[in-house]
């Protein structure tokens, strides 16, 4: 059984996307996983219910996805989670987290976990962290980072604080959020290689109409045609690349 943890370099840099395509590109390859997001604030209103927008674009690639599953805490305000939570009254229990990872993980073998924003997001009013919750989890993460400027010092910045807490990362996959130019995207690419000495798993090309992308079977495969899959078995414990 597995835990991949997928983070950004902050939010919006298309993390949801990319958990959606890596459940689509594992299950390529043949595993079995579930996407899982634990925390969910800015709640969307759809035919009278309140629902989590980040499952909700995980049913495109899983429609027998379900939501009382893919999501533990719904909160409905559009901010960070601490003060959503805060504002309705709820107190979030990560060893109820845990306990529904696990039976994720018993049902499905491998769960992928998005987080919330980036790192330093505070998931309580204490000032517990994405980070912290993700150095106890102590399992492999994907770093999503956007293609274009000024992210080689948002991703350096990830990398270097993870790897402070001993997180253990399988790759940054880079995210082409505007049509960026491929000659900095190349450039940006090649000197957080260079500055954080950590593994590219690939890029997700632009997309003009993410849903209708992610819903055809033969058009997502060609937003993961550059990953590799190695690196991310590593992650998943099977003999390959080394996690940085």
């Amino acid at each position: 059984m597995v835990v991949l943890f997928v983070t950004g370099t902050d939010t919006d840099v298309g993390k949801t996307m990319v958990t959606t395509l890596l459940t689509s590109f594992l299950e390529n390859h043949g595993h079995s996983c579930f996407p899982f997001k634990p925390i969910q604030s800015g709640a969307v209103e759809k035919d009278g219910d309140w629902v989590a927008p980040d499952p909700e674009m995980y049913r495109l690639v899983r429609e027998e996805e379900k939501a009382e599953e893919a999501c533990l805490y719904l909160l409905k305000k559009a901010c960070s989670p601490h003060l959503a939570a805060d504002l309705e009254g709820v107190n979030i229990d990560f060893s109820l987290i845990q306990t529904r990872m696990e039976e994720l993980e018993a049902a499905y073998g491998t769960v992928i976990v998005e987080g919330a924003g980036g790192l330093f997001v505070p998931l309580t009013t204490e000032g517990y962290c994405v980070v912290d919750w993700m150095e106890g989890l102590g399992v492999p993460a994907i770093i999503v980072a956007k293609a274009g400027v000024g992210t080689i010092n948002h991703t350096v910045l990830t990398v270097e604080a993870m790897r402070k807490r001993k997180i253990p990362i399988a790759g940054v996959i880079f995210n082409y959020i505007h049509n960026d130019e491929e000659a900095v995207v190349k450039d940006n690419m090649e000197m957080v290689r260079r500055l954080a000495d950590v593994p590219i798993i690939g890029t997700v090309p632009y997309c003009d109409n993410i849903h209708e992308t992610l819903a055809d079977a033969e058009k997502r495969k060609q937003y993961y045609a550059d990953w590799d899959f190695e690196l991310i078995r590593g992650a998943m414990g099977y003999e390959s690349a080394t996690i940085a």
